[in-house]
């Protein structure tokens, strides 16, 4: 199956609002929209691609930015060709720091190094750290025996994945909340020929949005195949 890469953004805020909860989810999900970093200065969620890691991350700085506390998200997997200077400074700056997919970094000297010491100056500066990974601490492979536990200091919340029903039913509702109504046929038309994570779901229900205002038409399943073969031939 091809994969969708539209040349579009994520179009949705990333809030709590527009986050929809799994059963097995309820724990992290009341926890990172309280006032954690007073009883807890380090969080690590680990879940799937795809599972909304990114989202609630950036959720978090979202709401804490809203009421007036500093908060910085950073992705290493965007950032780590940079080098580890890019998150040189950040200790002490602001209520949050979080980092995502550190996983992406694990293996590099440089880096464990750099986040080994970055952990360590937020705990003495008393600023707390979300991080993010695909996997557990421990199956990481991470090389640096004292950035390893470092990960391991506060609390370890897995993010449950949709399936690919839950997916695209959580793609209805977040097209209902754009003023959409995704016809059963177009859903099982999108069902079978998109990959079901959300991300791809997500960047598909940006250029449904755009091109249905831009032709005044409904979500039919046409109008999917239409878009989607319009977009594949460029």
């Amino acid at each position: 199956m091809r994969q969708l890469s539209l040349n579009v953004t994520l179009p949705d805020g990333l809030s709590f609002e527009s986050f929809c909860p799994l059963p097995g989810n309820e724990d992290i999900l009341t926890l990172l929209q309280s006032p954690f970093w007073e009883e807890f200065p380090q969080i690590f969620v680990f879940g799937d691609s795809g599972s909304g890691k990114s989202h609630l991350l950036q959720a978090c700085c979202y709401r804490l930015q809203a009421n007036f506390h500093a908060a910085t998200y950073l992705s290493l997997r965007d950032l780590s060709q940079f080098g580890t200077g890019v998150i040189s400074g950040l200790d002490g700056s602001a209520t949050l720091l979080a980092l995502d997919d550190i996983d992406a970094v694990m293996g590099n000297k440089a880096w464990e190094e750099a986040l080994f010491h970055l952990i360590n100056r937020c705990r003495e500066n008393k600023q707390a750290i979300l991080l993010s990974a695909g996997k557990k601490p421990h199956e990481l492979g991470c090389e640096l025996p004292d950035l390893a536990s470092r990960l391991r200091w506060g609390p370890i919340y897995q993010l449950r994945s949709l399936d690919d029903g839950q997916a695209m039913e959580v793609f209805k509702w977040r097209a209902r909340n754009r003023g959409l109504e995704i016809t059963d046929q177009a859903a099982s038309y999108i069902g079978k020929n998109i990959p079901q994570d959300m991300q791809s779901l997500m960047i598909l229900l940006q250029h449904l949005d755009t091109e249905s205002l831009n032709d005044g038409r409904k979500i039919t399943r046409q109008f999917v195949q239409k878009v989607l073969q319009e977009e594949w031939c460029r």
